[in-house]
């Protein structure tokens, strides 16, 4: 440090340390299961596990973070008189990721401390109930360390009952060294082995633009917050444990704003979509109950855990204060008459209760919906869902529109119904059925230009196998992607002709509306309008091209071919 003052005052411990150091162990030992052991899948789970990191708001950088100064820090050369460089750091994260929610994860690193030390520690919980002996209100947890100095090694330590007669528990230790400990230059070492890797070409311990990109997402708020004083700059003498003890506060067991969620919801409409949707549900432990205007469908779901309504009036009786009802019927008056009809919804929805429209609904309609359920305290907010049915059954793309503090309120059940990092919150009534509306608009013009080109590789002179052209196509091509995959199974399912698929496409309305958003704001959505086009006049004029969109929308969301 007292070598490179003015290099170390531009960054400090954060930066020098956390944000690449850290966070690579955090998402090493974090990461889910790579599907095999070669650096492409090594880095796309670090990538994954990092980007699930929660972004601190105001409020948690206060509480979660320590930052402090050495004492005679500003005297090293090139160090600025004024400096607010912090030379110690501790910081409470969390993960938003299923198997480490509400599991504190402490990051420490500093300079001129007591003692150096660099290790890992992995502290597991206890059990709970506690199977602590009689009388002790002391809970026993198992330890394990990974050491990288003073020595290479990993220590676990454990808990187990002494021999005899008594109930009493003693601390057992199992350690052993990675390597023999051998005198060595600083750094040397580990930078060995960085140089014959980037010599090698082996890019496995060398982080990708998504891991940096995901740490700086997590740092940069932190950095602001203390450069705002929103937690003051503390300082302490050298070669002491002081700022260790300070900061104990960090290492307290508790848990990131745990949302005390009842797991009861009522689903109504039970198709393709609200079926799926209700049994993703119940196979994570919620209490689901299910209408849906014919009766088939709720007695079918019945046998699969459902409990079942056969009126609205049965449906919100079966639902305990205040209500969550998720909304997966067709848009437009549909969607009204449930909430706002003569027997709908509006009749027995109480203050507190929350409505989610998961619908394709045009954005502007729930916006006027949010609005007259605001007026009786009934909240509103609307979902955008993308994935099909398989999203559905088992891990959509959710687009969230509405007021935050409701979002908040409910956000583990979107957790729990989209794939990791598969949902996001946009401010704003019907900004979510916004977001979907675009999405669908781009598809629009995707599924059509995937259209035009095997329509002219079918046209070709060649005798091209078009399964097998989608197949190399999804295969670390530039056009790599589901839609390439659906193609190829509507290929295998149907023949390459496509025979007893229809030339004639359907639209849903949401390209349409994207078109006509656009017009009203002066944008040209060209691909996208061509799109929806081509879909209008297929119902005149069929054709293979017809058939290629018809046979993707049956393959990804189930529509009649």
């Amino acid at each position: 440090m007292e070598d490179r003052g003015n290099f170390y005052d531009g960054l400090g411990a954060l930066r020098d340390v956390g944000q690449n150091h850290l966070l690579q162990m955090l998402a090493l030992v974090t990461m889910n299961r790579p599907r095999f052991f070669e650096t492409n899948a090594i880095r796309e789970k670090r990538a994954e596990i990092l980007k699930t990191l929660k972004i601190p708001s105001t409020e948690e950088i206060k509480e979660n973070t320590f930052h402090a100064q050495y004492k005679g820090y500003l005297g090293i050369k090139g160090v600025d008189p004024n400096s607010a460089t912090e030379t110690y750091f501790k910081i409470r994260a969390f993960l938003n990721f299923p198997v480490w929610q509400n599991v504190p994860v402490i990051l420490e690193s500093g300079k001129r401390l007591k003692e150096q030390r660099k290790e890992i520690e992995i502290i597991y919980k206890h059990v709970q109930p506690c199977l602590c002996p009689p009388g002790t209100d002391i809970h026993f947890r198992n330890k394990v360390t990974i050491s990288l100095e003073p020595e290479n090694s990993i220590s676990i330590n454990f808990w187990s009952k002494k021999p005899g007669l008594g109930f009493e528990l003693e601390k057992r230790s199992f350690s052993f060294l990675m390597h023999q400990k051998r005198d060595s230059i600083q750094y040397t070492e580990e930078y060995e082995k960085l140089l014959f890797d980037a010599i090698a070409g082996d890019q496995t311990l060398f982080v990708s633009t998504e891991e940096v990109a995901a740490m700086w997402q997590f740092i940069d708020p932190i950095i602001s917050g203390w450069q705002e004083n929103l937690t003051p700059l503390k300082f302490y003498s050298p070669d002491t444990d002081q700022p260790i003890k300070e900061s104990m506060f960090i290492d307290e067991t508790k848990v990131y704003k745990k949302i005390d969620l009842k797991k009861e919801i009522g689903v109504v409409g039970l198709g393709k979509m609200g079926a799926n949707i209700a049994r993703h549900l119940i196979e994570k432990d919620w209490q689901v109950v299910g209408f849906n205007r014919s009766s088939e469908p709720t007695q079918d779901l019945i046998k699969e855990g459902l409990n079942g309504a056969f009126s609205l009036q049965e449906f919100m009786d079966k639902l305990s204060p205040p209500r969550l009802v998720w909304l997966m019927i067709p848009a437009g008056k549909t969607v009204d008459e449930i909430i706002f009809g003569k027997d709908g919804l509006v009749n027995f929805l109480k203050p507190g209760d929350i409505v989610l429209d998961g619908g394709n609904s045009f954005y502007r309609d729930s916006v006027e919906r949010y609005k007259k359920l605001k007026k009786i305290g009934i909240n509103f907010l609307d979902v955008g869902v993308s994935g099909g049915p398989e999203g559905a059954r088992y891990s959509a793309s959710l687009m969230v529109g509405g007021e935050r503090k409701i979002f908040e309120k409910i956000e583990p059940l979107f957790a729990d119904l989209a794939k990791i990092n598969g949902y996001q919150f946009f401010d704003g009534a019907g900004a979510g059925h916004f977001v979907k509306m675009i999405h669908n608009g781009i598809e629009y013009g995707m599924m059509q230009s995937i259209t035009e080109g095997f329509n002219l590789l079918k046209s070709s002179d060649y005798k091209l196998d078009l399964t097998r052209v989608t197949d190399v196509y999804n295969h670390g091509s530039v056009i790599e992607s589901r839609l390439i995959g659906w193609l190829k199974d509507a290929f295998e399912l149907h023949g390459q002709d496509l025979k007893d698929v229809s030339g004639t496409v359907s639209h849903t309305g949401e390209g349409e509306w994207t078109v006509k958003t656009a017009r009203e704001q002066n944008l040209k959505l060209k691909v996208i309008e061509d799109a929806l086009k081509f879909r209008i006049e297929s119902q005149k004029n069929p054709s293979y091209a017809g058939k290629i969109l018809s046979a993707l929308r049956e393959q990804f969301g189930g529509h009649k071919k």
